[in-house]
């Protein structure tokens, strides 16, 4: 299949699944923004300007509020892959959210509108692609050499290990943006499946010792050290 022909298939999927999964979790997203106005006494959602870097793919992310406002988040933690000082303000409920990766169900709105993808590298927020930029500026150089769009879920998410840094994610997104498939794809989304069902989905305020498990097809060599 041709790189164009991939690409339009794969737009007609993400538009195809994104209105089946917004149809079938509706009832369930107004009972999650419910409940999280309740319990954060605020609006439920919260809107994130992302991107690859701070001039490849930036757009406004939709998710679920799950951490609760407060003046120490503002700090600059510096690690962008572990941020375990949050913790304390996350509410029980919003933790399972975020196990079960439910709080990302919103950015089914930034995949009908075309910004996102099903499957595609992780968006990151300005704030962590500053501390990128100038903690890892030869690595986030090299991120502007993806041109896929990015995704809900994706190779790093799924099979990457954030105990091994800007690397692993690099690998990854770049090793998407040249493989990238129906195949690959499918491939994601059913670890994806798996992570949600177990509510083993780990983010950087909640993350895993033994986190991520190599995709197969990945070769342990392909590394960024040139860049």
């Amino acid at each position: 299949m041709t790189n164009k022909k991939y690409l339009n298939t794969k737009r007609r999927i993400d538009f195809i699944l994104s209105v089946i999964i917004f149809l079938v979790a509706l009832p369930v997203m107004l009972l999650i923004a419910i409940g999280l106005t309740i319990i954060m006494q605020s609006f439920p959602l919260i809107i994130q300007k992302r991107g690859l870097t701070e001039a490849n793919q930036v757009f406004n992310i939709f998710k679920f509020r799950t951490i609760k406002t407060n003046p120490s988040q503002q700090t600059n933690r510096g690690n962008i892959f572990f941020k375990p000082d949050l913790s304390q303000y996350v509410p029980a409920f919003c933790k399972w959210l975020r196990k079960t990766g439910l709080d990302e169900l919103p950015q089914i709105f930034n995949v009908l509108k075309g910004e996102m993808s099903l499957v595609g590298p992780r968006p990151l927020t300005i704030r962590d692609l500053e501390i990128l930029k100038h903690k890892h500026p030869k690595y986030y150089s090299a991120r502007n050499l993806v041109t896929t769009k990015p995704g809900i879920t994706g190779m790093w998410q799924v099979f990457g290990n954030r105990n091994e840094g800007i690397q692993n994610l690099l690998d990854h997104d770049l090793y998407y943006n040249e493989h990238a498939s129906l195949w690959v794809d499918l491939r994601i989304l059913l670890g994806t499946v798996s992570l949600i069902s177990s509510g083993k989905h780990t983010d950087a305020v909640f993350p895993s010792v033994n986190d991520g498990k190599e995709f197969k097809t990945l070769s342990n060599t392909q590394t960024l050290t040139n860049y």
